[in-house]
Parts: C-alpha cells; structure tokens; sequence
C-alpha cells in the first residue's frame, strides 16, 4: 500500500479556514501596500508584526539588543533618501492572490524599476548619481493576516529568476545598490554583520520599505 499524502508544509500558526473573503483580503494587502507597508497607517500593523527578508528576520516587538531599532523600524523610513536619489522609482506590483493553503497570507509580485538621478546615502556612505537604470528581477512578497485583518508579517527581496533585469540576482535594497555599481556587502559575511552590529539595520529595512511599498504604489 502506498503511503498517505504528505499535505503540504505551512507557516505556523496557519488557520484551516479564515473569516476574511478572497477579495477583500486582496483588498487589504492592497490598501497596506499603498500604505508604504504600514509607514503611513501604523495601525494596520498587529502587534506581533514581523519583517521576513532573506537576510532580516525582525519582529516589531523584541527583548534583544536591536530592540529600539526594530519597535521603531517604521520611524526609521522617513529618514532614507531612496526617492531623491530614484525620483521615478516604480515597484510594478501585479498577481495578487489568496495562498490556496493559508488562506490568511496574500502574495504578490514585484519587478523594481528605477534611474540613479539623485544622491544615495547608504550604510553611511553616499553615492554620487551615476544615470544607470534599475532592472530588477521578479521578486515574490507575501502580507499575512489575523482575523482583525491586521498585517502579522510579511516577505519579500525573494527573486523569481536570477535571469530576469540587472541586480546580480539579488533583490530588494541589494539589488539596487548592484545595479548601480556600488558595493555590495555580501550577505553573511564579517563586514556585513559588523554593519548590522553598528546600526545598519535602520538604513537597510528603510531602503526595503521606501523602494518596495513607497514607491510602487500603481497597482495592477
């Protein structure tokens, strides 16, 4: 006899059903999204809200040293220059939809564009306007809801295809600084967990939040 299906692994906590409809669940990461993921509507936040990139993992409330950083990572975005230095910045978001086994979380997908017209300030330095296009690759990110239709979490800078655009196969913020010709602390590496040590945290989730929901706010 063969063995019984594996069901498919979910996020923890995952509900079996969920009182909010498809639609007006789209409709919800929808209006987050053009919140700039909450910056401009903290309220839309739960609580226990937390920020899921392939190199970040923080929760909005925490005991460890980073705590002040990440209780106040929306406070933090005001303070990055992403749109002076990419004033036609343009997220591109499209292919929003309902997770078939979590019915709480909404996916969506982004293709970043942007020209390097204005002055960068990142991880302490500042890089002059250099006139070069960004092209980024398809990157998936997710919002994940409660049943008060607050945001619990959400993911993204997860490339699609390595192909697709100029970023070097990275995503978000990193992705950016690629395409441009900066330098780019290689994630896991001494010099990049030294920055972290020294506050970067704050100019890295600012530069994720302004570029992918500050700016890319033309839905499709």
């Amino acid at each position: 006899m063969a063995p019984a299906e594996v069901p498919p692994a979910v996020l923890p906590g995952t509900p079996s059903s969920f009182p909010i409809p498809s639609d007006e669940l789209i409709a919800l990461a929808q209006k987050v999204f053009k919140s700039n993921s909450g910056v401009e509507q903290p309220e839309l936040l739960a609580d226990d809200f937390r920020f899921e990139f392939p190199v970040v993992s923080l929760a909005k409330k925490a005991s460890c040293c980073l705590s002040s950083i990440i209780c106040d990572f929306v406070k933090a975005v005001s303070g990055f220059n992403l749109k002076q230095a990419f004033p036609n910045m343009e997220s591109h978001p499209y292919d929003w939809r309902v997770d078939k086994y979590e019915p709480n979380r909404v996916w969506f997908t982004v293709r970043n564009t942007a020209t390097h017209a204005g002055p960068l300030t990142f991880f302490g330095a500042t890089y002059k306007p250099t006139g070069k296009v960004v092209l980024g690759a398809p990157e998936c990110l997710s919002y994940t809801f409660n049943e008060e239709g607050k945001v619990t979490s959400f993911t993204g800078g997860y490339i699609m295809d390595r192909r697709v655009g100029n970023t070097n196969k990275l995503g978000a913020m990193f992705g950016i600084l690629s395409a441009i010709g900066a330098p780019v602390p290689s994630p896991g590496s001494p010099t990049f967990f030294v920055r972290l040590a020294i506050n970067a945290v704050r100019s890295f989730i600012s530069g994720v939040f302004e570029f992918v929901f500050g700016s890319g706010k033309k839905q499709s």
